[in-house]
């Protein structure tokens, strides 16, 4: 959702950007087994976010993206509440904080963050394990690797982080800009989780890598 929003292929005038997410996030349900159904982007209205809401329930799990800021009017969580619960809204992890979970007339509906980086990484880590439990799919242990931090990495968010990397040279190597910049998930190869409790990862620290 989003004013800003526009399909690719349409003219990108000053101000507007085009829709990743539904593209990215459809990949992700159709890799787990899904079939995914793209609605028409959303207004940031509450009319227009319950409208689709509406047109959505006819699909088993509801995915939104955008519009999910902790902190100032949120019509997606405002259109969440009135048609059905919000079971939670913000979670402690990086990217992803603003992320929305709610159930509305017993379908699961599920708020990404509007950034690239933060929906496509909370969509391998929540609506991906969700829809597998939903097929009744045994959940998925991810392989990964141990490696050493290819140089210091500072994380003083006291949120749990999950850090897109690369391996180079035998080395991990972060790649992360910021929530927005959709290169983080391009260049990266997959990512290391490091705790909120913890404030530095090393240079030369053995982390484990876990691949896309």
């Amino acid at each position: 959702s989003g004013n800003e929003i526009v399909a690719p292929g349409e003219p990108l005038t000053p101000g507007k950007i085009y829709d990743i997410n539904s593209y990215t996030l459809a990949a992700l349900v159709q890799d787990v087994g899904g079939t995914p159904r793209l609605f028409p982007i959303m207004k940031d209205t509450l009319e227009d976010v319950q409208r689709t809401l509406r047109d959505a329930l006819a699909c088993d799990l509801v995915v939104l993206s955008g519009g999910s800021s902790v902190g100032e009017r949120d019509v997606m969580v405002e259109a969440v509440g009135s048609m059905g619960e919000v079971k939670f809204h913000g979670i402690a992890v990086k990217p992803g904080k603003p992320t929305l979970c709610g159930v509305i007339e017993g379908k699961l509906v599920l708020g990404m963050p509007g950034y690239p980086t933060s929906c496509l990484t909370n969509g391998y880590g929540l609506l991906a394990p969700a829809l597998r439990k939903l097929a009744h799919l045994p959940a998925v242990q991810t392989g990964g690797v141990e490696l050493p931090m290819a140089r210091r990495y500072t994380s003083t968010t006291g949120r749990h982080q999950y850090l897109p990397v690369r391996i180079e040279g035998g080395e991990v190597a972060p790649v992360f800009k910021e929530s927005g910049a959709i290169t983080s998930m391009a260049d990266a190869e997959g990512y290391i989780e490091i705790p909120a409790n913890v404030d530095l990862v090393e240079k030369g620290e053995r982390v484990l890598v876990k691949f896309f």
